[in-house]
């Protein structure tokens, strides 16, 4: 990148005066973020701090589209940066005569808060409620996605940042950045080299499901970040290297144990049938976590707080506070900040004083910010002291750059300090008054006399026979009963087969007779106990396919119609082409097979589309359509029947040399001609 901007360089853009940012950690030089294809720099304006985001990658016009089609998402809490203004010779001509190399840059909102790559390469811990939440946050997010028909393109830890770390009052916790590779229903694809990190599954992703497995070991880093094993078990800049990826290695092994002790079977059983996944497309789909991510109540179990120390005992950290609220009392916020950061990288990540020293950096920066703002940029005398100097580097520094000095912050309300250790607010406006909250009733408790490790398989089609699936464990052999339950479904009794020992039980489900529309995640119980975590999805299709058969080449079908999407087939009321047409399917679209029978047809239902309001249609559909197998052969070009033709041999020459002598009995011939050596004589015959 050729740009190369200086300290409080201005830039003007769209009449609004932007300055460059000094980095807080590195004196005299500006703030700049380098990526691999780009690099942001952070940018101060009266309203706030912007990123300018400098790419080579895409310089025309479909980048312009790109972000006019992905304005709308701006409103969903965490893509923000969605809401964004390319800077071209169109728009900006004054600036881009004087700096060309930003033309086709993005301006776009600053996200606060550190990346999760940031947190894995310097192994910052998180408490199990910071996990719990922001994985759950991440799976919401990605599931407002799936559900419009839109997948990332390109989610990893750097493209994940975390807000809700230094902000508990953030109005999403997870923030994506990185959307030009954003696609999907109404959102075209840019032309894009194809993103390599190790969260991409070793098979290529296409269609909707291209978020899926990168998505899923994003969720199981955060839920297992908050053991120390897992920590100190990562690759690098993520917790599986490429070469993990789909093999049972170590670090497979690290997290599934660690995902079992903290969250139950269910979340391990997740990690498995991601490492099952032949292609993302077999990936479980992201609202599949959202069911079973564990409820909050698992995350209220943390660490002991240690004590604080008696008011008899030296305590540093509360006296580097002390100092810092007195700096600020005497006017000097930049030396209060720095001290504050002190104490802060002190702290112990339970430590109720915490959240309190958090918020006191934030105000300050904020105070400093503010101060920067309404100080005159005229007239400057450049004989103050250095110390001036100092104070305006210090007043630029953003809060992502402490991001991972906060990452440990409790996501509950932080427990008040002792009077001697209560940092003195700073903040212009008092934060509100919580209001009274019931005190929260225990989750009851269950004792298992019976220990569960693994259930094989974790998921059934509910129409093949036997209908069984394994528990593997110890002390199996004390289970009396075993049921499944679902919200909203009848209890389901369990069989247990002949032949079930100590550590293997073998479950058989009688015939269903309840009505299961996809796929339904059931909770497990033995001994009339539910087993924590342990669950079996039951799904009424057979199998999960891509649309690959729907081609505008086998328009000779009269199978395949064209619009101004390009070519579809439509859906049959019934296993038979006379019967009537229903639903369009184009190719990419996901459906469900519902039935293979009768042979050479499916009966379908339409999982994902570009047009949501398909999505739960079924109906039937000839297989080569879905798979582009046995595709009928083009028709065999039809050559007119050759016209009958009466053979003779000459009787004799006339003296003639033109004539031959020949002799017809018994044939009408009328209208025919006669070929003598190539030579067609038109003549009637008499």
């Amino acid at each position: 990148m050729s740009f190369q901007p200086a300290i409080d360089e201005q830039l003007i853009i769209d009449g609004i005066s932007y300055q460059v940012c000094a980095h807080p950690a590195l004196p005299g030089r500006p703030f700049i973020q380098e990526g691999q294809y780009s690099r942001v720099v952070q940018l101060r304006t009266a309203g706030g701090f912007v990123a300018l985001k400098i790419q080579e990658q895409i310089r025309d016009q479909t980048l312009s589209t790109h972000a006019t089609q992905i304005q709308p998402l701006s409103a969903i809490p965490g893509l923000q940066v969605a809401r964004r203004m390319i800077i071209t010779t169109a728009n900006q001509p004054a600036l881009t005569t004087t700096r060309p190399e930003l033309e086709y840059a993005i301006l776009m909102p600053w996200v606060y808060g550190p990346p999760w790559q940031e947190l894995i390469h310097h192994r910052r811990p998180l408490s199990a409620a910071q996990s719990l939440s922001l994985a759950r946050a991440l799976t919401d997010l990605l599931v407002t996605l799936e559900q419009r028909g839109l997948v990332h393109g390109d989610l990893q830890a750097a493209h994940v940042m975390l807000p809700g770390l230094i902000d508990p009052g953030a109005a999403a916790p997870i923030a994506l950045v990185d959307l030009e590779t954003m696609h999907g229903v109404g959102v075209l694809r840019l032309p894009l080299p194809q993103p390599v990190s190790p969260y991409h599954h070793p098979v290529p992703a296409q269609g909707l499901a291209g978020d899926r497995f990168n998505g899923a070991l994003l969720i199981l880093e955060l839920l297992g970040w908050c053991d120390e094993e897992v920590r100190n078990a990562a690759a690098g800049d993520s917790f599986f290297a490429h070469d993990d990826l789909l093999s049972t290695g170590e670090r497979y092994h690290i997290l599934r144990e660690a995902l079992a002790r903290r969250w139950g079977l269910g979340v391990a059983q997740m990690l498995d049938r991601l490492w099952q996944s032949s292609t993302p497309m077999n990936c479980p789909q992201l609202k599949e976590w959202q069911a079973i991510l564990p409820s909050p109540a698992m995350a209220t179990v943390e660490a002991p707080v240690p004590p604080p120390s008696p008011p008899s005992l030296v305590d540093p950290v509360g006296q580097l506070i002390a100092d810092a609220t007195t700096l600020h009392e005497q006017g000097q916020p930049a030396q209060a900040l720095a001290t504050y950061r002190s104490a802060l990288d002190r702290l112990p990540a339970h430590d109720p004083r915490v959240g309190q020293v958090m918020r006191t950096i934030d105000s300050l920066e904020r105070e400093l910010a503010d101060l920067k703002a309404t100080t005159p940029s005229t007239n400057l005398n450049w004989s103050v002291p250095v110390g001036i100097g100092v104070v305006i580097i210090v007043l630029l520094a953003v809060l992502a750059t402490i991001g991972l000095n906060r990452s440990s912050i409790p996501t509950t309300e932080p427990t008040p300090v002792s009077p001697t250790a209560v940092v003195a607010p700073t903040a212009t406006v008092a934060p509100p008054t919580p209001s009274p909250t019931a005190t929260p009733q225990p989750s009851p408790v269950y004792v298992l006399s019976f220990q569960i490790d693994r259930i094989v398989p974790t998921d059934l089609y509910i129409r093949s026979t036997p209908l069984e699936f394994t528990v593997q464990g110890a002390r199996l052999a004390d289970v009396r009963t075993a049921t499944l339950r679902a919200a909203g479904y009848e209890p389901i009794a369990l069989t247990i087969v002949d032949g079930s020992s100590d550590n293997e039980l073998r479950l058989r489900l009688p015939d269903l007779t309840i009505p299961l529309a996809g796929a339904i995640p059931f909770t497990l119980e033995l001994n009339d106990t539910p087993v924590p975590g342990a669950a079996v999805t039951l799904r009424d299709y057979i199998s999960v396919r891509t649309v690959a058969g729907v081609r505008a080449e086998y328009r000779y079908t009269g199978r395949i119609e064209e619009d101004g999407l390009g070519p579809f087939a439509r859906l049959y009321t019934e296993p038979a082409t006379t019967s009537a047409l229903s639903d369009p399917i184009r190719n990419g679209d996901e459906v469900e097979i519902l039935s293979d029978q009768p042979a050479g047809w499916y009966w379908i239902r339409i999982r994902t589309s570009n047009d949501q309001s398909l999505s739960g249609r079924s109906g039937y559909i000839e297989r080569w359509l879905i798979d582009n197998t046995d595709v009928p052969p083009p028709p065999t070009p039809t050559i007119p029947p050759e016209p009958p033709r009466l053979r003779f041999v000459k009787l004799s020459e006339a003296e003639d040399a033109g004539c031959v002598l020949i002799q017809i009995r018994g044939v009408n011939t009328n209208g025919w001609v006669v070929s003598i050596d190539g030579l067609r004589l038109r003549s009637a015959f008499d």
